[in-house]
């Protein structure tokens, strides 16, 4: 399995394209997602789903354009809902295509990979993590990153949810997972029980 990221637009948000033997999925394209495109279009891949890991525009920005010319399925979580349909809150103008609402432990199929949908909020009310639990792999979205947390200071967000959230990463996730955060490098489960300054295993 590959995976390729790509840092969008002025927020810096990652996005990422996990593909094998051609089909793909897209995970959290933001904004300018016109590099997104032309990697897809150069690889001939077939994009399979496009997931939102949670409702905030950096994420989401690019779902309507990716959407439009792949005719891919969207996922998005269900306690985020308010945030795709509700311009006033997504400030793109216009509701966000949504094919299926997830909610927590709903599973996407990549060849012969499983990824499970954990809801993790806080970040945002329906902030959720993508796993593939068979290889120690997270997308973490906004929850986790490398020696930090997603911000609570924005609606419907809880820095008593992200902590424990973050707490349920913990003890469900391996050491050696592997952390791909929604902003800046990766990180592993390990790493962060020893560094993360807001949420440290004691």
């Amino acid at each position: 399995m590959n995976i390729q990221k790509f840092t969008l637009g002025m927020y810096k948000s990652n996005c990422y394209i996990v593909y094998e033997n051609g089909q793909a999925i897209v995970i959290d394209p933001g904004y300018e997602s016109d590099q997104v495109i032309n990697f897809i279009d150069q690889n001939k891949l077939n994009v399979l789903a496009i997931y939102a890991t949670h409702g905030h525009i950096d994420h989401v920005g690019g779902i309507k354009q990716i959407k439009d010319r792949y005719q891919a399925k969207v996922y998005a979580p269900l306690k985020d809902k308010i945030w795709f349909i509700d311009s006033n809150y997504n400030r793109l103008g216009y509701e966000i295509p949504v094919d299926t609402y997830i909610e927590d432990r709903f599973v996407l199929n990549l060849e012969d990979r499983t990824f499970t949908v954990i809801e993790t909020p806080g970040h945002s009310e329906g902030g959720t993590i993508l796993c593939d639990l068979d290889h120690d792999l997270c997308f973490s979205g906004d929850t986790l990153f490398f020696e930090t947390i997603g911000r609570t200071d924005l609606p419907f967000s809880s820095f008593d949810d992200i902590v424990k959230s973050i707490k349920k990463m913990y003890q469900l996730l391996p050491n050696q997972t592997k952390l791909y955060p929604g902003h800046g490098r990766p990180t592993t489960i390990g790493h962060e029980k020893i560094y993360n300054m807001f949420v440290k295993e004691k």
